[in-house]
């Protein structure tokens, strides 16, 4: 078949270099933590994530998203000429956008929560975007090595400058913001000159033809992460709104420990969206897909289960004390950030099938069971409605996605082995729940991690048997068919 041990291989050396490059970066997120707690108060950190989460969803509407069309449409460029339409394109097309977006932050200054924030958001907005860029069209380019040294680039910057403004100069909410910006600038810089970017960019090369083809792809992908956006933080802003800002800060901590999970997933699914289009059109991806999709649910299965075995002890250690309660939060916001990852995964399908419109109808789907239960919920159970309300919409995402996505591309999976890994973490997560002695705690969730592992490691060692040379393969019996 064409895609053979090859495929897997290059997938697999992607990963690790991918990985390589974020670990130091996603790591530097969770080792922050502690001195984000130690320095911010509860209602502080409310206010500066909801500050930030504003970014977030200023970013995809001002920049309409261009940056996926770098990526789907750098990949296809075979000339120079191509390549320079493209990203010229794409710049322009960020620069505009960024421009338009100054004539609304006179109505955003007027926000209780951004009163004296909205010039830093701005600047916020503007480095994020171009960081963003570059380092997608750098993945275009197959720069793999180039973006892993950005993110070593990024971790050193973001720890020099956490320490100066918030361990030296004191600035709280204001010096987190800008250790952000001074971050997102510098690697920015460092992709533009590095990366050789700035060959890239010539004004003959700005192409209306070309940006209307690259907006058809992503003008829906606009909606879609809006949709995800307001999913995942819809529950903070309400949360805000009903019971304060000090809340809100618990819950966004409760959000740190499976954050584990998507800073892993991450370093997978950048490597995993460049295969995937790639191998578009190929003999055998229905294959391809299958086993990457069967490895990517072992793996997460069996690391969800590992953090929610050290869900307690993991936030005694890691959190300020005045944050402690977010332990009992973290369990169920874990199981809501796994089918937050096969749904990414199931959505690239749709980026390589170039059928962005379901994945803008699946997303609209999660947002509007999202905000329901969130107003249902959220007033009466607080942060426990809130995470509850974001697995559910997560999950019933996953159902269609899992049952629509093959009738673009035929993979196989096994219904069965998805609601028993299910099932088991669901138990988990409730055991985290009751009060029992520590000893039995631990106990129970240990034998339950073991059956986890048990059910799906025999599946991890097949597929990783794939990247391994053949002399070995040979000698395992589990390296199956």
């Amino acid at each position: 078949m064409a895609v053979n041990s090859q495929s897997y291989k290059k997938l697999f050396s992607n990963t690790v270099i991918f990985a390589i490059g974020s670990f130091g970066s996603k790591l530097l997120v969770l080792i922050l933590v502690p001195l984000y707690t130690a320095a911010l108060s509860p209602d502080q950190y409310g206010t500066v994530d909801l500050v930030a989460q504003t970014a977030n969803i200023l970013l995809p509407i001002f920049t309409l998203s261009v940056s996926e069309a770098a990526l789907r449409f750098g990949l296809d460029a075979k000339t120079p000429d191509q390549r320079k339409t493209v990203y010229s394109t794409c710049l322009a097309c960020v620069f505009v956008g960024l421009a338009v977006m100054a004539v609304i932050f006179p109505f955003l200054s007027k926000l209780d929560y951004l009163h004296g924030f909205a010039p830093v958001l701005y600047i916020y907005v503007w480095t994020a975007s171009l960081k963003q860029l570059n380092a997608t069209y750098v993945r275009a380019l197959e720069k793999v090595r180039l973006f892993a040294l950005d993110g070593i680039l990024t971790t050193l910057t973001m720890i020099i400058f956490n320490i100066i403004f918030l361990l030296g100069f004191k600035w709280g909410m204001t010096g987190y913001l800008l250790a952000i910006i001074l971050s997102d600038l510098c690697s920015s810089l460092f992709l533009f000159a590095a990366g050789g970017l700035w060959r890239h960019v010539s004004i003959k090369r700005i192409s209306l033809p070309s940006l209307k083809e690259m907006l058809r792809y992503c003008a829906p992908l606009v909606p879609t992460t809006l949709l995800w956006l307001v999913t995942s933080i819809s529950d903070r802003f309400i949360l805000t709104a009903v019971h304060g800002e000090a809340v809100n800060g618990i819950n966004t901590v409760a959000y740190k420990i499976p954050t584990i999970i998507t800073t892993i997933f991450t370093m997978f699914s950048q490597a995993w969206n460049m295969s995937a289009i790639q191998e578009n059109g190929s003999e055998g991806r229905e294959e391809f897909y299958t086993r990457v999709f069967s490895f990517n649910q072992t793996f997460m299965y069996v690391l969800a289960a590992g953090i929610l075995m050290i869900n307690r002890p993991l936030t005694y250690i890691w959190v300020n004390p005045a944050y402690h309660e977010a332990m009992l939060y973290s369990p169920v916001l874990t199981m809501a950030t796994v089918f937050t990852c096969f749904n990414v995964f199931l959505g690239s399908v749709y980026i390589a099938e170039k059928r962005t419109k379901r994945s803008f109808i699946t997303s609209l789907a999660a947002g509007i069971i999202n905000i329901i239960l969130n107003i249902l919920l959220i007033p009466k159970f607080k942060i426990y409605g809130a995470a509850f309300a974001t697995f559910v919409a997560y999950f019933a995402v996953f159902f269609f996605r899992l049952f629509d996505t093959p009738k673009l591309i035929a993979f196989k999976f096994s219904l069965p082995r998805i609601l028993v890994n299910t099932a088991i973490l669901w138990v988990m997560v409730f055991i985290n729940q009751l009060p029992m002695s520590a000893v039995w705690s631990h106990v129970s969730l240990a034998a339950l991690f073991v059956a986890v592992a048990a059910l799906n490691l025999k599946e991890l060692m097949k597929i990783a048997a794939f990247v391994l040379p053949e002399r070995i393969k040979k000698r395992l019996p589990w390296a199956g068919e």
